[in-house]
């Protein structure tokens, strides 16, 4: 019975943690690289940004698709990623190891997504349609060249594609893309170069929106 027991729960574990990578890669990773492809449009001005999110946003699907693709996966992604988290015991002082640190970062940054995402819907969704008006480059300029906002959005984007692009890495291991030394090597760099250029699309707007 007991045997019985642990086979079950080795099987929830199994498909709770495929599940929670799948939510955290699949729907949310494509969701932020095309929400930072919009935002570049930023380094060309206010019409070409507002031009582009009005384009973007401008679908009757994107409420329902932004609330099945992206808040569902984001909701489900937070709570296993609540009980992985609490549930861990880091071993990067006793080994302090670049890939134990890794990890410790990886959910040092999951808190500081958990706490950035409700801020910037605030900002960008609830603030708005409660003053009455839609998101557009003035308001987020305004925002940007608030200090707090600013390093909120900064720290913020840096917790966000830490977590991603890490995130990717230790999927690849998850579904078995990248397997034994070479391979995790790789996905390493692969997923360092990601990370890099995720910064630079969401340094550089942040920054137009700025000044």
């Amino acid at each position: 019975m007991v045997e019985g027991v642990e086979r079950v729960s080795s099987a929830r574990s199994f498909w709770a943690r495929r599940i929670f990578s799948f939510c955290g890669i699949v729907p949310l990773a494509i969701y932020v690289v095309w929400h930072l492809f919009n935002n570049i449009y930023a380094i060309n001005g206010r019409a070409a940004f507002d031009a582009r999110l009005k384009e973007a946003t401008g679908s009757p699907l994107y409420a329902p698709a932004i609330w099945l693709f992206v808040y569902l996966p984001f909701v489900i992604h937070a709570i296993v990623g609540l009980v992985i988290t609490f549930k861990s015991r880091p071993n990067a002082l006793a080994m302090p190891r670049f890939r134990n640190w890794k990890y410790v970062l990886q959910r040092i940054s999951a808190i500081g997504v958990l706490l950035f995402v409700p801020a910037h819907v605030y900002k960008t969704k609830i603030e708005p349609w409660r003053a009455g008006f839609d998101v557009d480059f003035a308001h987020m300029q305004e925002g940007m060249r608030e200090p707090i906002t600013f390093a909120v959005y900064a720290l913020g984007m840096l917790g966000v594609v830490f977590h991603l692009a890490n995130g990717l890495w230790l999927a690849g291991i998850t579904w078995g893309i990248f397997t034994g030394p070479r391979g995790q090597r790789l996905g390493e760099w692969l997923s360092v170069a990601f990370g890099i250029a995720l910064m630079a699309l969401a340094f550089a707007a942040i920054f137009a929106l700025r000044w």
